[in-house]
């Protein structure tokens, strides 16, 4: 049993009790009573750990004072009574709301009887009163570790100069390379783990690309030290098992679409990702190769490129009556490369750059298009990104995480047109439960606009579609096959509201399920690509993940028109 009073005894100042009971409502100060005369012996019986005696001395005592309720408490804690110990620590600690020693015990009350959650709310609450507390920032560090929340431990523990990392372990099945590997790690062995440290290490390992989940434990040792395994889920070559290759490739297969992918070539985390679809409405190839920079996982370069065969038909529904507003065949093709950073776990930024070609064919221009939008010719574009995480309260398990990219481009048509294209987001991710995922909350926010003369391809979509991110799911993207169903413009307001609850997990698959909401608006330059009007969308999505590969499924309902929307894809 944590004991605060055998490491920091000490009596309130008569000015300080004073001024306590003069804040003090007037049935609270009646509850506080004065010191009683039986307080010496308490102190005394306490002293010599004989809890009956104080209890004895104690428990007919109606209006006890809180240095008694105290003693009564701990007594009462000794002997494995947790729910009157709790009740006489709580009625002390609302007698004297600025000793922290109340807080602390209620924590260790809830500790013994394995109440993590509970623990961790009282030394919360005790810390603000005395941030710098040692024993406290340990206890706190404590308890989130053991509800397997590292981050929320780092938090405390680092304050008093913890954890020390005595040793750093990795699974020794893994292929990648050890010194690759090793990089990723911010930290090292003879050192103490500090939580950017840790964050960084995440960012690293998830740039690597080549682990799908992974676990990085700290396993306490006899002298209070800590070693640090690595555990994880390795892509390698088509996949790690014939299933997993399987899976990935083929997840597609039901539209028209496969996804050959060849990972951790070399064993130096260099990806050959690729999609194939053979759709006829929209055909599609894209080949992206990406690996660390000079074999540091800080930096990470890619180079990819895209061919599309499209055709559209602009329409303002995807189902009933909806006449076709403008058409056309897209040809697409582009190449660029990038580079991503992860120097830090709260900051990434990537810089891009991009050749790209189109043509335009069969277009029966509408209230859709005009030949402004339909300009054919190259492209060359530029741009950066950046993400950030100003918030995040692991022992709350809230983050929120923003980000912004920047574009600029020139289209060499007649005559050359020039462009600039701007997006924002804000992501609030949540975990409302101190341990495990049952639950899981996140709230989204993007806007975006285009400046300038933007060709077609450019124009944001918001609808579900398997080449669109800007997800609207009571609103389908194609209808017959055929994109341009769903709202496009030049400037957007997309927000995504849900919550999911795991309904099945076996460490092999996930499923997770729950309603959404979510809110959209479209701004266009010609009135047949939008309404421009405001949009509610609501429904459910089940996510299932096997294998490294996850299965999106949505139904959504258009609260403005009633539309219901079935949509799946594999990611």
């Amino acid at each position: 049993m944590y004991d605060y009073r055998l490491r920091n005894a000490g009596a309130t100042t008569f000015l300080s009790a004073l001024l306590l009971a003069l804040c003090l409502p007037l049935s609270a100060r009646a509850q506080c009573a004065a010191a009683s005369p039986s307080e010496a012996q308490v102190a005394q019986a306490y002293a010599q750990h004989n809890w009956n005696e104080v209890i004895r001395l104690v428990e007919p005592t109606s209006a006890r004072s809180a240095t008694l309720d105290f003693d009564y408490g701990m007594a009462l804690a000794h002997l494995q009574r947790w729910s009157q110990a709790h009740a006489a620590l709580l009625a002390g600690a609302r007698c004297r709301p600025r000793e922290e020693r109340f807080l602390v015990e209620l924590a260790g009350v809830a500790f013994e009887q394995k109440h993590y959650p509970e623990a961790a709310a009282w030394l919360r609450r005790a810390l603000k009163l005395n941030p710098k507390d040692e024993y406290a920032n340990n206890f706190a560090g404590t308890v989130y570790y053991l509800m397997g929340n590292v981050p929320g431990a780092l938090r405390y523990w680092n304050r008093i100069g913890k954890p020390y990392i005595s040793a750093l372990d990795f699974d020794p099945q893994l292929r990648i390379r050890r010194l690759l590997l090793d990089r990723a790690f911010a930290f090292s062995p003879a050192d103490v783990l500090r939580e950017p440290q840790w964050e960084t290490t995440e960012a690293r390992l998830a740039g690597l690309g080549i682990f799908p989940t992974w676990n990085l434990t700290l396993n306490a040792q006899p002298d209070g030290s800590f070693d640090a395994d690595f555990h994880a889920m390795e892509l390698d070559g088509f996949g790690a098992t014939p299933l997993q290759a399987i899976v990935s490739t083929f997840s597609g297969l039901l539209y028209a679409t496969i996804y050959p992918s060849y990972d951790n070539i070399g064993r130096s985390a260099m990806n050959l990702d690729s999609l194939l679809r053979w759709d006829e409405q929209k055909r599609r190839a894209w080949f992206a190769l990406s690996a660390p920079l000079r074999n540091l996982p800080a930096r990470r370069w890619q180079l990819f490129a895209d061919v599309r065969d499209e055709n559209w038909a602009i329409r303002r529904s995807f189902t009933g009556n909806a006449p076709v507003l403008g058409s056309l065949n897209m040809e697409w093709q582009r190449a660029g490369a990038s580079v991503t950073s992860f120097n830090s776990g709260r900051f990434t930024w990537n810089l891009d750059g991009e050749l790209s070609h189109r043509n335009f064919r069969s277009v029966v221009q509408g209230p859709a298009l005009d030949a402004q939008l339909v300009q054919p010719g190259y492209a060359l574009q530029a741009g950066a990104g950046a993400q950030g995480k100003p918030i995040d309260i692991p022992q709350r398990r809230f983050t929120l995480t923003t980000a912004a990219t920047a574009q600029a481009g020139r289209v060499w048509s007649s005559p050359p047109h020039l462009f600039e294209k701007l997006q924002t987001s804000a992501l609030a991710h949540w975990f409302p439960q101190a341990q495990g995922d049952k639950w899981e909350v996140s709230q989204q926010l993007r806007l975006g606009g285009l400046f300038g003369s933007a060709p077609f391809d450019q124009l944001f979509m918001l609808g579900v579609e398997r080449d669109n991110d800007l997800w609207l799911r009571g609103h389908i993207g194609t209808r017959d096959g055929r994109k341009g169903s769903a709202p496009l413009g030049n400037r957007y307001l997309l927000t995504n509201s849900d919550l999911y609850r795991r309904v099945y997990s076996n460490g092999l698959i996930t499923v997770q399920a729950g309603p959404l909401f979510d809110i959209g608006r479209m701004g266009a330059p010609l009135t047949g690509l939008t309404t421009n009007q405001w949009l509610f969308d609501t429904g459910i999505e089940a996510r299932l993940t096997l294998l490294g590969t996850h299965v999106v499924l949505t139904w959504g309902r258009d609260l403005r028109t009633g539309n219901k929307a079935y949509f799946g894809t594999a990611q």
